[in-house]
């Protein structure tokens, strides 16, 4: 069954050497007591450590079952020492931090047997040496023999051929070793016992055999093999492996052992956990508001498609060009350098195919996405109010013949053209006065009845009062002017390019404020830009029908068109319609590429990149602490390397592999990093509580500090992660331990 040939080893440290083993030869029937007796330094321990496969050979061959192990892995000696070696240690070598149960349970984890077959089997061995109705108490709540009876059931639980035990009795008392002794005789009936001890008169008592070994060599051999038969046998090994439960199961309870200690380091890989999750909730916040700013508010920006003027998206692509810039370099060349209107120029081509695109989807798709639309024509057209003098003076308008002035994307007017659809009257609410009419009747009589638009706060421009025959030399800082002051104001709007020299006032239309318009109360956006007089529709309509000769063609293309301005319902009805408009380019040459202009993204895009910006900064500062907290988890993993060494020698002597070592501590750094991320998350949330109140009273803005459950699940993960990784090197220095070492180890 086993048999040594030949096996010698030698241990060195530094120049001295010391036989351990000389040309050791033996060989073992298989079922009997066997005792190694011998001086301390003679060599008996090593011997029993190599038969284990703890220790191996420098020369020579064991051969198990006629199998010879010279070109056995690593990984093969773990499946022998799990499958057919039983060891029972002096010092008991148990567990601490599991009950008795899970410390004989131990090796029959790592051969796979199910977890009832595994409990029945370790509890039919406890009952066997007496400690059933210990099953659930711990190593530090047994006696001696107690302890040891463990060892014996913990030795026997896979079955093994052969059991060897190292002075067995060494610490006990003399009747609580005879008691030992009794039972591993019984045990010797039905395998091969190898027991090293000192006591003559007690192996001369139990064991049927004595060897005797002296200098590494042996001495005696009181019942060798006479007649060697060569048995014809196999040593088929079942691969070892513990499974993650069994790691989660070891870690668990170490950890409940140094439950403050583990407290204290998750609390501390907390802080840069709560740091991120505050930044993170706070950047969430703002964005949420942001999106709920755009979804509710913002939503109701035209989307823009003008004839001539400048893509705001270049505009913000120039800016962070001009960042990359070098500052005062030392070149020996200039670089010309266009504005940024000048780059960012654009010229639509809003050809008639265009338009019928664009009509086609308000009058299908867009009855259900559009709340509102317009078409703004170029009329050449002059708004004109009575100065102080009693002199008519000609007011900017934007629709006129484009200038330097109308390229610009937030060019400003104080005569706006009132979008179609139901977006109006779901922004204004008319606060004084009576709506306009404008009836054909009236067109003809050259009368047009208007509105003026006011801000939320009923102010208007210095600048605008004039038109409004103010006198604003001489307003007081406190002066007001009423509302019915307003109402029924004239202008003259005079088709063509007005010259007071020579065109005739009386040729003018009259438009007359009836009303006076301000936001509702539930939005702060206005549709125009800029206070100002409100047309409608038909006045634009009965204009380019009777005065054609004055609807100027763009210099860009053959139509009257200078902006469409498209109302969106909602944030989803903006994305439709976005994707209508960029399906026209798809395909197109870059000519006929139309451009339009989003002036909610712009808005939301500026204000996000500020966010991120800064989130990106506090997060960096505050990842430090991630770093510091990941080298502390690494500082304390390789204290509890030292600590558990002698489990670690354990582990390995019931057949665990390097990697099974390797995962217990990685195990038990995954549930440290588990903890420092969901105590940091719970932290937090309570943290966001107080600050939430603060912000409140600061913006007015209930609940900015929110963190999404992706944030969550992301932080814990990260957690894992840093506290996995940190844990990695003191794992592996661990699973690289000499088991013959950490055994040692006290």
């Amino acid at each position: 069954m086993l048999k040594l040939v030949n096996i010698s080893k030698t241990y060195k440290i530094g120049e001295f050497s010391q036989n351990a083993l000389d040309q050791v030869n033996l060989e073992f029937r298989q079922k009997e007591f066997v005792t190694v007796l011998g001086p301390s330094g003679g060599g008996k321990t090593t011997l029993l450590n190599v038969i284990g496969g703890l220790d191996h050979a420098d020369q020579g061959d064991l051969i198990i079952n006629s199998k010879s192990t010279k070109g056995f892995s690593d990984r093969e000696w773990d499946m022998y020492r799990n499958n057919s070696i039983g060891f029972i240690f002096q010092s008991h070598n148990l567990i601490p931090h599991l009950s008795v149960l899970h410390n004989v349970e131990l090796g029959l984890s790592l051969s796979g047997t199910s977890p009832q077959e595994k409990k029945d089997r370790a509890i039919e061995l406890l009952d066997k040496v007496g400690l059933k109705d210990h099953i659930h108490k711990k190593p530090n709540q047994l006696s001696g023999g107690q302890s040891q009876r463990v060892a014996v059931a913990r030795a026997l639980a896979n079955n093994p051929d052969i059991i060897l035990a190292d002075e067995p009795t060494g610490s006990l008392d003399t009747e609580t070793g005879k008691q030992i002794l009794d039972l591993i005789k019984e045990i010797a009936k039905d395998k091969l016992v190898i027991m090293v001890t000192h006591d003559a008169e007690m192996a001369n008592e139990y064991a049927t055999r004595i060897i005797k070994i002296k200098d590494g060599q042996i001495t005696n051999d009181s019942n060798p093999i006479k007649n060697v038969l060569e048995e014809k046998g196999s040593l088929n090994l079942k691969k070892t492996a513990m499974s993650f439960s069994t790691a989660f199961i070891s870690s668990i309870n170490n950890i409940k052992t140094k439950l403050g200690r583990t407290l204290l380091t998750a609390f501390a890989g907390s802080i840069g956990i709560i740091g991120i999750a505050l930044i993170l909730s706070l950047s969430n916040g703002m964005q949420g508001e942001i999106d709920k700013f755009e979804k509710e508010t913002l939503s109701s920006f035209p989307i823009q498609i003008n004839d001539v003027g400048v893509d705001i998206n270049g505009l913000l692509q120039y800016s962070a060009f001009e960042d990359n810039l070098v500052d005062r370099p030392d070149y020996d060349y200039v670089i010309p350098e266009k504005s940024a209107f000048e780059e960012n120029f654009i010229s639509n081509n809003l050809s008639q195919d265009y338009i019928e695109y664009v009509q086609n989807y308000i009058n299908n798709e867009g009855k259900e996405t559009l709340a509102g639309y317009s078409f703004n024509y170029r009329i050449n057209m002059s708004l004109l109010y009575e100065n102080s003098q009693g002199v008519y003076e000609e007011i900017e308008l934007e629709n006129k013949l484009p200038d330097e002035s109308d390229i610009s994307p937030f060019s400003n007017t104080f005569f706006h053209l009132q979008p179609e659809g139901t977006i109006y009257n779901e922004t204004y609410d008319l606060i004084y006065g009576d709506q306009p009419i404008n009836s054909v009747e009236t067109l003809e009589n050259q009368q047009i009845q208007v509105v003026l638009s006011i801000n939320r706060f009923n102010q208007m421009p210095i600048e605008q009062l004039k038109y409004l025959g103010i006198d604003t030399l001489n307003l007081g800082d406190d002066e007001t002017i009423p509302f019915k002051n307003i109402v029924g104001h004239e202008f003259k709007l005079f088709i063509g390019s007005y010259e007071a020299s020579t065109s005739d006032i009386n040729q003018a239309y009259t438009v007359k404020i009836t009303g006076i318009i301000r936001t509702k109360e539930q939005t702060n956006i206005s549709l125009f830009m800029g206070n100002g007089l409100v047309y409608s529709h038909e006045v634009e309509d009965y204009l380019m029908r009777n005065h054609p000769n004055e609807v100027g063609q763009s210099i860009f293309n053959d139509e009257g068109i200078k902006r469409i301005s498209l109302y969106p319902n909602d944030f989803s009805s903006k994305e439709k319609i976005l994707d209508y408009l960029d399906a026209y380019n798809l395909g197109r040459p870059e000519a006929e590429v139309v451009i339009y202009n989003d002036q909610a993204a712009l808005f939301t895009t500026i204000s996000t990149g500020i966010i991120d910006a800064i989130s990106i900064v506090l997060i960096a500062f505050a990842s430090i602490s991630l770093v510091v907290s990941s080298i502390m988890i690494a500082i304390i993993t390789y204290v509890s390397v030292i600590e558990r060494t002698k489990e670690i020698g354990v582990l390995r002597a019931l057949g665990a592999r390097k990697k099974d070592v390797s995962r217990v501590f990685n195990t038990e750094n995954i549930i440290i990093g588990f903890t420092a991320g969901l105590v940091g998350i719970v932290i937090t949330l309570l943290l966001m509580i107080p600050i939430n109140i603060i912000l409140e009273n600061l913006s007015d803005i209930p609940n900015i500090a929110k963190l999404s459950l992706w944030h969550i699940v992301t932080l814990i993960s990260i957690s894992i992660f840093l506290a996995f990784v940190a844990g990695l090197i003191p794992a592996r220095m661990a699973a690289k331990k000499d088991p013959v070492v950490a055994l040692r180890t006290e």
